[in-house]
């Protein structure tokens, strides 16, 4: 009689990048910068649909904690999460 195995590999963890940006508008551009860079590394190109809607989202996310949550000190952190089963991208 056959057994099956389970395949006792740990889950891999997803691809991540992580940085606190200052609360300024030099941080919110460079929170742009930043993802477009990250994505390119991911194998993402930066002039693809993918890139440039990932740009747009985090320009307007960091531009919003820019404005809405700045308090003095305080800095803000752009997280990107690759999420390869599901070709995505969290911001």
């Amino acid at each position: 009689m056959k057994s099956s195995s389970v395949s006792a590999e740990p889950p891999t963890q997803a691809p991540q990048f992580t940085i606190r940006l200052s609360s300024t508008r030099r941080g919110a551009r460079l929170a742009r910068r930043l993802a477009g860079q990250q994505l390119a590394a991911w194998g993402i190109p930066y002039d693809s649909e993918a890139a440039q809607a990932v740009a747009l989202v985090t320009a307007e996310l960091a531009s919003n904690a820019v404005a809405h949550g700045c308090v003095p000190g305080r800095d803000f952190r752009l997280t990107l999460i690759l999420l390869p089963g599901r070709d995505a991208v969290r911001v």
